[in-house]
């Protein structure tokens, strides 16, 4: 079994999807005019699915994770929902899809320009590829490798690419994005879970958001906002709007 496989199957199997801000702000992109058919690449439990059907879209899902998928089949029930290796072809037609979503997959990928052009494929003239993927040239990453942290270390132990703002502008116009747009999530505070309660109780009317950290199986508190364009420096989340 691939490790990225058998890592999304221990976590889907234990427990569903915490929606994160970063995606949350990902799904501000997604058009609300609905009807729009949509591949959810990489679609975990279905959370974003869920969301984007919610504005009228027809959704399909696709995943490593069989557990996943069983999850996906259960909570939209007729809906397609597929299992593939996001690493090796997509198995859909040329030109099937007015969007493709895939938020915190690309760093997963052995070829993310593979993906991304294999994403152009399959979207129709005028689709959208709306992703994100974390920013490691984010200040705290920064901070951390003046101590002899890696990126290896810091993030999710499945990513195994690294973006910063021009990497990730680079490989969609290698992908034949021609018009690309970049917002992202500013994270200006960070803490741990006992300073971010303590801060709450001080500062009950910022933006002191708790999130739950995959890596270490805890929480953090970070003050945070949605921007429509992403600081290299400030952003710890990239959001990609692709068109074809």
């Amino acid at each position: 079994m691939l490790f990225e496989q058998k890592l999304s199957d221990e976590k889907y199997r234990h427990h569903d999807e915490w929606q994160r801000t970063s995606k949350s702000y990902t799904l501000r992109l997604v058009p609300r005019n609905g009807h729009l058919k949509i591949l959810d690449a990489g679609c975990g439990t279905v959370i974003n699915s869920v969301y984007m059907q919610n504005l009228g879209h027809r959704m399909t899902g696709c995943d490593i994770s069989s557990v996943a998928l069983k999850k996906f089949r259960q909570r939209l029930p007729g809906r397609e929902a597929v299992k593939c290796n996001l690493n090796q072809s997509l198995p859909f037609s040329e030109k099937k899809y007015d969007l493709v979503f895939a938020s915190e997959v690309i760093e997963h990928l052995h070829d993310p320009l593979f993906f991304a052009t294999e994403c152009y494929r399959i979207l129709k003239p005028g689709g959208m590829l709306l992703l994100s993927t974390p920013n490691s040239a984010f200040w705290i990453y920064r901070l951390f490798a003046l101590f002899g942290k890696t990126l290896s270390e810091l993030q999710h132990p499945g990513h195994i690419r690294f973006f910063s703002k021009a990497s990730l502008m680079g490989i969609l116009r290698k992908a034949g994005f021609s018009e690309a747009r970049m917002a992202g999530r500013h994270m200006y505070l960070i803490g741990n879970d006992t300073l971010g309660k303590v801060l709450s109780k001080w500062l009950p009317n910022t933006a002191l958001v708790r999130e739950y950290r995959f890596r270490k199986g805890t929480f953090f508190w970070h003050v945070s906002r949605f921007t429509e364009s992403a600081s290299a420096f400030w952003a710890d989340t990239l959001i990609v709007q692709g068109m074809k």
